[in-house]
C-alpha cells in the first residue's frame, strides 16, 4: 500500500478524479447488531450465507459465558462477531452444540497462536484514498465513479430490489457460486435488512439509463467496516460497478468517527479475486490466531480437504492458486 492521502480534504480527491459521493452508511456496536439479528431471527449473520436446509439459520449470533459474541461461519465452526478484537486463549466459553466442529479467533500475541487468519484488511481506513490503489485500478475506479450513480437503499423499492436480484442471479449463474434465491426470500430478507442497525445496501445505477448495475451489502460494527455480498450484472461491466461501489464504501466508511479498519474476507485461492482486492488497497494480513478443531474434524480436514485446512490455518503458498467457483470469495465477480 502506498502512502495515504488526506481524504478529509475534498480537493485531494477531486484532483485525482476519484471524489466519492457521500453515502448515508449506518454504523452501530457489535452487541446492538447481534441483538437485532436475534430479535428478527430469520436473517443469517452474513446475507450471502443464506439459510441451510439441514442446519436452518445456523449463523444466528450468540454470546458465550464470558460475554463474547460469536456466530457460526460454517455450521459448527465459530468466529467472533467482533473479528479484529483479540481474545486470550482459554477465555472462550462456547457451547458444544454451537461449536461441534471447533472455533477460531485472533489472539493478542504470536506466542499464543497455533495458526494464522489471513484476512484482506485495510488497516487505516481513515487514511484510505487514491494512492492506496494500484494505478491501473485507479483508472477503472475513476471510470466507475463517472459511469455509476451510487446511493444507499433507505426504503423498500420493488423495482430497485428486482434489479439487485437480477444482478445476484447473473452473478450466481456466471460463476456457479452460491445460487439464485426465490423472489420471496430475497424481498423478505431485504425488507428486514433495511431495519437492522449497522447494515447498509449500496446500489449502483448506470447514469445514462438508470438501470441497476449491482449492489453491495455492507455492515459497520464497532470500529470495522465489513463487506458482505457484492454483485454486478455482466451486461453493465463496462460501468465498472464493483470498482465504484467498493471504493465508495471504503471512503464513506473511513469518514465515520471511530471506524478505523476494513475487513473483506479471509484470503482465498482465487487468483483473480485476490489480485482485485490487492489492487484496491487490501492487504492479506496474517493475524496470529488460535484454532481449535475437535480431534476427528482436524484429522478429517487434513486428510480429505488439505487445501481447505491450509487456508483455515493460514498456510498459503507464495501466491494464491486458482480455487474454482466454489469459493465464497468468488462473490466479487468482475475483476
Amino acid at each position: 500500500m502506498g502512502a495515504g492521502c488526506d481524504m478529509k480534504n475534498p480537493a485531494t480527491a477531486k484532483a485525482t478524479g476519484l471524489e466519492a459521493p457521500q453515502l448515508g452508511l449506518r454504523a452501530c456496536s457489535v452487541e446492538e447488531h447481534c441483538r437485532a439479528l436475534i430479535a428478527v431471527r430469520r436473517l443469517p449473520f452474513w446475507w450471502y450465507q443464506g439459510v441451510c436446509r439441514l442446519s436452518g439459520n445456523y449463523s444466528l449470533p450468540f454470546q458465550d459465558r464470558a460475554g463474547t459474541w460469536w456466530y457460526q461461519v460454517k455450521p459448527g465452526l465459530c468466529w467472533p462477531a467482533d473479528f479484529f478484537q483479540p481474545l486470550r486463549h482459554g477465555t472462550t466459553r462456547i457451547p458444544l452444540r454451537r461449536s461441534y466442529l471447533g472455533y477460531q479467533h485472533i489472539v493478542p500475541e504470536d506466542g499464543e497462536a497455533n495458526s494464522h487468519l489471513v484476512i484482506n484488511t485495510v488497516h487505516d481506513l481513515g487514511g484510505y484514498g487514491p494512492t492506496h490503489i494500484e494505478s491501473k485500478r485507479r483508472t477503472k475506479v475513476r471510470s466507475g465513479l463517472r459511469s455509476c450513480l451510487l446511493e444507499t437503499l433507505d426504503s423498500f423499492h420493488k423495482e430497485t430490489v428486482d434489479g439487485c436480484r437480477a444482478a445476484w442471479d447473473d452473478l450466481t449463474n456466471r460463476t456457479g457460486w452460491k445460487g439464485s434465491v426465490s423472489e420471496q426470500w430475497f424481498d423478505d430478507t431485504w425488507r428486514t435488512l433495511l431495519d437492522v442497525p449497522g447494515v447498509s445496501i449500496i446500489v449502483a445505477r448506470d447514469r445514462i439509463s438508470g438501470r441497476v448495475g449491482g449492489f453491495h451489502l455492507t455492515k459497520i460494527l464497532g470500529d470495522t467496516a465489513y463487506g458482505d455480498a457484492v454483485a454486478s450484472h455482466s451486461e453493465l461491466f463496462h460501468c465498472r460497478v464493483n470498482d465504484a461501489m467498493i471504493y465508495g464504501f471504503l471512503i464513506a466508511a473511513g469518514r465515520l468517527p471511530g471506524v478505523t479498519k476494513g475487513h473483506y474476507a479471509i484470503k482465498s485461492y482465487v487468483r483473480s479475486l485476490e489480485s482485485f482486492k490487492r489492487s484496491m488497497g487490501f492487504v492479506a494480513h496474517p493475524f496470529p490466531a488460535f484454532t481449535f478443531l475437535r480431534p476427528p474434524v482436524g484429522m478429517g480436514l487434513r486428510l480429505l480437504r488439505p487445501a481447505s485446512y491450509r487456508r483455515m490455518i493460514g498456510r498459503f503458498p507464495s501466491g494464491p492458486e486458482d480455487g474454482g467457483p466454489g469459493d465464497e470469495a468468488e462473490a466479487v465477480g468482475e475483476t
